[in-house]
């Protein structure tokens, strides 16, 4: 597909080079609850597969619109290809995520066929997070005078392979166990990008503080992480328990929030 004849070529370069490959994209809106940014900032360096060959390196603008590094010419404006795309080209799960969100975020492009020259700002590459946002945020309750020193960790897995295959969709296979150190977001709120997984029964959060660890473990529904989605968590810190409340956002089915009674152990 990339190679022409010279004939074909000089015909081409007499044509101002209208054959010149760009494709469109565009980051789907529902899914930003997960993203560390909603938008290109410009010259990340994206990787798209073209009718499921090799990765090529596109450049990003601003605008969404992807641009091979070294120009692809296809043989004709009709010629129709497929391409599937992901950002970054080599992506490592950070488990200490304090320093900011964005190395843990990994973005996939499903599949889009029949893209042309003439036609691709109509077949964008939709891409969706394949990490799922977690917040927590820390309010003082019981005997609590002040979150001064407190910590919040979430328990995950702490590295993750993403299949970019066609059939893999993007899917991350976590491994791993281990405490995922969150972002301080501003004031009490602690977030992380996490590798999608049910959580029900396992020690989720734990926050630390004056010397006690308390942990929220998850029932059924309350923490089944899945791509591209967020989850709230509104926890009260009371001298001998937490009081978690999860909340609804964006349309994500919850079922009504809860209180956990969790007795704190020493250090």
């Amino acid at each position: 597909m990339l190679t022409v004849s010279c004939d074909n070529r000089e015909a081409l370069n007499n044509n101002d080079n209208n054959n010149v490959l760009t494709l469109a994209s565009l980051k789907d809106s529902p899914m930003m609850r997960a993203s560390a940014e909603n938008f290109w900032n410009g010259d990340e360096k994206v990787q798209v597969s073209i009718d499921n060959g090799p990765a090529v390196t596109f450049t990003a603008d601003p605008n969404g619109n992807l641009t091979p590094v070294t120009p692809i010419l296809l043989q004709s404006s009709s010629q129709d290809i497929s391409a599937r795309a992901w950002y970054p080209a080599s992506w490592t799960f950070p488990f200490d995520q304090s320093g900011g969100l964005q190395p843990a975020d990994f973005i996939f492009a499903s599949t889009v066929t029949g893209i042309t020259i003439s036609n691709y700002a109509d077949y964008p590459l939709v891409f969706r997070h394949r990490t799922a946002k977690v917040t927590v945020n820390l309010a003082a309750g019981t005997d609590i005078s002040s979150l001064t020193g407190a910590a919040v960790a979430f328990y995950g897995y702490t590295s993750g392979v993403a299949d970019t295959s066609d059939a893999g969709d993007g899917v991350i296979t976590g491994s791993g166990n281990d405490l995922i150190i969150p972002q301080n977001s501003g004031g009490n709120t602690y977030t992380a990008l996490l590798i999608p997984r049910d959580m029900t029964g396992i020690p989720f959060v734990k926050v630390t503080l004056e010397g006690a660890d308390y942990f929220y473990t998850p029932s059924a529904g309350e923490a089944d992480l899945q791509q591209g989605l967020a989850y709230t968590y509104n926890i009260t810190v009371h001298r001998t328990r937490l009081e978690v409340k999860v909340v609804v956002e964006n349309g994500i089915d919850w079922n009504d929030g809860d209180e956990y009674d969790v007795i704190p152990s020493p250090q």
